[in-house]
């Protein structure tokens, strides 16, 4: 089958070309499973942040330009897609709409099904898709979320169980709000994570984990109040230390409930290399197997809509309610694979 897929969500409009052979939703691998395209188009980083409006006005102009070059890449027509796909959710709801729009659009001209995929399930799936990973205990680390996971069996089916979370913003949203607030060069996650690494004196800030969960908005607030009297470079290192730090501990305590022989880590934060340090050292302590995305399905893309909605296909698990959903939950719906 090959499938179409559109992410929209949130700072990236995405079209994928996804090509899989497999015979069940269980059977998807690397082997059967191509990304034939992934193409994208990120809003730019600025200091006013990401205006709702702004992201979907540059997902409306680009997509044009973005569907003719994932279909051109791919070397395949819309004729021959035989589903379509997009994020439904969670995200920003104006930037759902757009691909909404877009997907659903293409599958009523096409006469072929439309297939909504939750964005939180996409990183996981796409996560394990090209790591080989069969059942791992997740640490899905975003802008909007963060959260840790693990496909637990409860109401009589699977279900992807948060097991701890955030309870304010994700991590990405405050690496994000440091870096526009430090103006740094992007002022985003990556300029805070690139002068993070040039940081020399540890400063002391609050340090936040409630049972297996998170929080994040008190140790921004408390690094914020350094600004100006302690150099840029040591109040990233410390805020990083202590947010990864949080993160660990709180993933550990989950491990050992949970008994998992697999850890991986998704999402755009997931490539901070600090973060999977820490990581590799606590899964060794605990000789389990410890694997990270590779940056190109690290952040939001449309190939992590495409494999998931290969399972969806395989499972025959497509649902009828295809309306954008902005605050849908990785736990909403159970998983048929």
């Amino acid at each position: 089958m090959k499938i179409l897929a559109i992410e929209s969500t949130a700072h990236t409009i995405g079209v994928a070309i996804i090509e899989s052979k497999a015979k069940s939703a269980t059977a998807v691998s690397k082997a059967n499973t191509k990304v034939l395209s992934n193409e994208i188009a990120r809003y730019p980083a600025k200091l006013e942040g990401f205006i709702p409006r702004k992201l979907a006005d540059h997902h409306a102009k680009e997509y044009p330009r973005v569907l003719r070059a994932a279909l051109s890449k791919a070397k395949v027509a819309l004729a021959d897609i035989d589903y379509f796909s997009y994020s439904q959710g969670p995200g920003i709801g104006h930037c759902l709409r757009v691909g909404f729009v877009g997907a659903r659009s293409l599958s009523l001209l096409n006469g072929k099904p439309l297939i909504p995929v939750n964005h939180t399930v996409a990183h996981v799936e796409v996560g394990k898709w090209a790591c080989g990973c069969a059942d791992p205990l997740v640490v899905y680390v975003s802008g909007g979320n963060t959260q840790i996971l693990a496909k637990h069996v409860e109401r009589g089916a699977n279900y992807y169980h948060v097991f701890g979370e955030t309870l304010d913003v994700g991590i990405g949203n405050f690496l994000d709000v440091m870096g526009r607030e430090l103006a740094l060069s992007p002022p985003n996650a990556i300029g805070f994570l690139a002068l993070a690494e040039k940081g020399k004196e540890f400063l002391q800030l609050p340090y936040t984990v409630k049972g297996n969960n998170l929080a994040f908005s008190g140790l921004q607030s408390a690094a914020l109040r350094l600004k100006g009297k302690h150099p840029s470079a040591d109040i990233c290192f410390s805020a990083s230390e202590v947010a990864f730090s949080t993160l660990v501990e709180a993933t550990e305590r989950v491990l050992c409930h949970t008994g998992n022989k697999e850890m991986l880590i998704v999402g755009g934060v997931a490539q901070a290399k600090r973060l999977q340090q820490m990581y590799s050292l606590m899964a060794a302590d605990h000789g389990v197997r410890f694997s990270v995305v590779p940056p190109v399905y690290a952040g939001d893309q449309a190939a992590m809509i495409g494999i998931t909605a290969v399972k969806h296909a395989l499972s025959k698990d497509i649902r009828r309610d295809v309306s954008p959903n902005q605050s849908m939950r990785i736990d909403s719906h159970a998983i048929r694979w």
